[in-house]
């Protein structure tokens, strides 16, 4: 027999249990909501038989006490409201003899219908005995003696005590039947449910033990196999699916020794390949990161394009360097690109220290950017340092006889920009806003070895470096802007502890930006930027301040 088969055999037992015991599921079901159902009526039935009977034995008290009241003083019956509320008792009693009606068993039916005649009789002899009494004395006692009293005590001594003896009988035998029909078919259910559950275990584990013994013999084997050993051969009895699964094995056991040789040969093979191929990779890949920042990049590789981005909050810089043009003039060519080449070498170290993003540099300009392509909110004092350093890096790169003395222009402003990836060929990742316009405008009305900020930026560094207002300063799109030179280092942010960065200036910076700054210029400890002295020139001396006003348009 196939494992098919036998699984459908095995299927096909415990489906039919399971059927069986849906059938008795249902059919309890079925005789437990008929008997709740008969225990309900039987109930409700005798709830209002007590009620009729109460009410009955109010109204007859209530007539009883007006009997025997003297004409003279008697005068209920007259009053019309009080004869609408006796009626409103009559027609309420009627109404729950209706309902019992409507509930009540077939052999109980005829001595309800008694009842209910009599009741009607009852009623209307004492409704006559209420509306005449007071008014009509005589016709109200010969009312109550000749028809109300023989039909109250058949009514309320004998048919209503008879009515509530049956109800009590049906409600217990309602009551036996339901715990008889519950008890019979919870044992039933019970009996069922053993009975499936012994054939399912039976079923179960004589398929799981045929099944457990093949797959034990197919797991050894094939992991034999798996580790090897490829002379092995499987061994089973039987014509079934696993017998065949153990040929098949065989089968491919054999195909595997031929193609084990030529695997390894091409394992190999692929192997070389793979090692070029990831060197190819990592070239490429370094030449894009060199181009295109981290995520850009990632973006690029993962979309084949770069959504542009809107940045509310970036500060950018941008360094010339002074007398480049003069130089042109006087080295050789090599010479030059060496300079240059260096310069701008130290500059890229400075801007990775510093977390910024390099952008581009043409000729002798360069620019970079902090803020993004991850947006952190210490970019302007990070900026501003990182420009201390490349003032620096020029600086140490100058000498006296050199025929190059070269100095920088550093303009910095604060801003919000658009970024994203132009071209196709060449590519290059680029900014673009007012804000560019307004930095590169800042670094044209600079002074050489000075930083040259925006009130945007100042508003953002005042609080951690020392600058100077420089007025309104004339630019090349003929606008006066406000400007400011950064002199330092705030003197209430230095120390004497020679800690780098100070002790003071850490601490403001952890509190602004809730980390540690990313690197800072030692040199500021001790100069605080040796500019300042001239900085205080250029506050003292008239002329010096005109030809830094004028400085904007040249």
């Amino acid at each position: 027999m196939t494992i098919r088969r036998r699984l459908t055999v095995s299927f096909l037992a415990i489906l039919i249990l399971f059927g069986l015991n849906l059938v008795i599921y249902f059919w309890s079901s079925q005789k437990r909501s008929a008997s709740v159902e008969d225990l309900r009526l039987a109930i409700s039935r005798q709830i209002l038989v007590a009620s009729i009977k109460q009410q009955l034995n109010d109204i007859q008290k209530q007539i009883a006490l007006l009997s025997q009241i003297t004409a003279e003083v008697a005068t209920g019956g007259g009053d019309p409201e009080q004869v609408a509320q006796f009626k409103a008792q009559i027609d309420s009693i009627a109404e729950e003899i209706k309902e019992l009606q409507d509930i009540a068993t077939a052999d109980g039916k005829p001595k309800i219908e008694t009842f209910e005649k009599d009741f009607k009789a009852l009623g209307e002899s004492w409704r006559v005995f209420y509306e005449n009494f007071g008014s009509n004395t005589v016709k109200a006692i010969t009312e109550l003696a000749i028809r109300g009293d023989p039909l109250g005590q058949r009514v309320i001594q004998r048919l209503v005590p008879q009515l509530q003896e049956d109800e009590k009988a049906r409600v217990e035998r309602s009551s036996a039947s339901f715990y008889a029909i519950a008890r019979l078919t919870n044992q039933m259910t019970i009996l069922i449910f053993v009975i499936s559950t012994l054939v399912a275990v039976i079923v179960a584990y004589r398929v799981s033990s045929y099944l457990a013994r093949g797959l034990g013999e197919l797991k050894g084997g094939t992991a034999l196999i798996g580790a090897g050993n490829l002379d092995y051969r499987i061994i089973l009895k039987g014509n079934d699916e696993l017998g065949d699964l153990a040929q098949a094995f065989n089968e491919m056991s054999v195909k595997l020794q031929s193609a084990r040789t030529e695997l390894e040969s091409a394992n190999r093979e692929l192997e070389l390949r793979n090692k070029e191929v990831e060197k190819q990779k990592q070239v490429s890949e370094s030449l894009l990161l060199n181009i295109l920042p981290s995520q850009v990049a990632e973006e690029l590789q993962k979309n084949g394009s770069v959504d542009p981005k809107y940045f509310e909050d970036v500060t950018i810089l941008f360094a010339d360097i002074a007398g480049f043009t003069l130089a042109t003039e006087k080295l050789a060519a090599e010479e030059l690109v060496y300079l240059l080449n260096d310069y701008f070498t130290a500059f890229d170290h400075i801007v990775k220290r510093y977390n910024l993003e390099k952008l581009k540099t043409i000729g002798d300009s360069y620019m970079c950017v902090g803020g993004l392509p991850v947006r952190y909110p210490s970019h302007p004092v990070d900026v501003v340092m990182a420009a201390f350093e490349m003032i620096q890096a020029v600086k140490e790169r100058s000498r006296p006889d050199s025929l190059t003395p070269w100095s920088i222009r550093i303009g910095i402003h604060t801003g919000s920009v658009i970024a994203g990836v132009v071209g196709i060929q060449k590519f290059a990742f680029d900014i673009w806003s007012e804000a560019v316009n307004h930095a590169s405008r800042h670094e044209s009305s600079g002074v050489p070895s000075r930083i040259n900020i925006s009130e945007r930026t100042y508003s953002r560094v005042k609080d951690f470096f020392e600058c100077e207002h420089r007025g309104k300063v004339l630019t090349k799109d003929k606008k006066e802007v406000d400007m400011y030179f950064v002199n330092g280092i705030l003197p209430t942010l230095l120390d004497d502890s020679k800690q780098i960065p100070p002790t003071a200036f850490l601490r403001r910076y952890k509190v602004y930006f809730e980390k540690n700054p990313p690197d800072f210029p030692p040199f500021l400890i001790n100069s605080n930027l040796a500019e300042t002295n001239s900085s205080q020139k250029i506050r003292t001396d008239p002329a010096a301040k005109v030809a830094n006003r004028a400085a904007g348009s040249v």
